[in-house]
């Protein structure tokens, strides 16, 4: 059984990225070498994060993987700096019969339970500059919004956390696609996670910034909005909801009862 290349760690930043890429070329840790099997798609959790080798269609080895996938259903990707995220999509169990009263006993599986936690899907990709040639490495990490807050970092690995990566090792597969195109990365800082002070490389840390990568000391937000909400916020009438008008006094009555009888008596 494959086991994930680390566990209940957050990605902070391309900085920690590239720091397990160097401890999986250097075999401090492992890396997957074929898609999940049922029982490794079972223990995938929170906190578990997969560093893999994408395997062209005319690779010369049958090494590496074509495609990632842990049977999980996504949103289409959020793209903050070098970063893609996917949210999880709830999907109904496919166990409806032609039985009218066993449908109706289970319209509640259409939506999910109260106590869902989603996954959160974070992915980043490098080219791998070495002597036998340029290999392309993804990091694929999971993590929930009940539990990022609670996950260790790189700075808790031993062996990992105090690694130098070489100058140039590591060259971010997304700077590339956006030279091609003509547009510079968004070099804009995103907000720290949690209460801020736990998302930031810590200033003790015996490990020195490595310069294989610009965005090194960036942190990014864990959460960049659902692409329902951001359609919501552009396109009110989308959704079937009137927009609603600017009204100075409905951030002081939204959480009393006798605040929203005003509202109801003022439409």
């Amino acid at each position: 059984m494959q086991s994930p290349t680390c566990t209940n760690v957050r990605i902070r930043s391309t900085h920690d990225v590239h720091r397990i890429f160097y401890a999986v070329y250097l075999g401090i840790l492992p890396m997957i070498t074929r898609r999940l099997d049922v029982k490794e798609r079972e223990a995938l959790r929170s906190g578990s994060c997969y560093a893999w080798e994408d395997r062209g269609p005319h690779a010369i080895t049958g090494l590496g993987i074509e495609r990632f996938t842990e049977g999980r259903h996504w949103s289409p990707s959020r793209i903050r700096d070098e970063f893609l995220f996917y949210y999880e999509k709830w999907e109904p169990p496919k166990n409806r019969t032609s039985n009218p009263q066993t449908n109706a006993a289970s319209d509640s599986d259409e939506h999910p339970p109260r106590d869902w936690d989603p996954l959160v899907k974070q992915t980043y990709s490098v080219w791998l500059l070495s002597d036998s040639g340029r290999r392309k490495w993804h990091l694929t990490a999971y993590f929930t919004q009940a539990t990022v807050d609670r996950l260790g970092t790189v700075d808790d690995i031993p062996g990992v956390r105090d690694l130098v990566v070489p100058d140039g090792l590591f060259r971010s597969s997304r700077i590339n696609k956006a030279k091609r195109n003509g547009n510079a990365p968004n070099s804009d800082p995103m907000p720290p996670i949690g209460n801020g002070s736990s998302a930031q490389t810590p200033a003790n840390s015996s490990a020195p910034p490595s310069s294989s990568s610009s965005n090194q000391e960036r942190t990014y937000s864990h959460f960049p909005p659902r692409p329902e909400a951001e359609r919501e916020r552009r396109e009110p009438h989308a959704t079937g909801r009137r927009p609603v008008p600017h009204r100075p006094f409905l951030l002081a009555l939204h959480s009393s009862p006798v605040g929203l009888y005003t509202l109801a008596t003022h439409r």
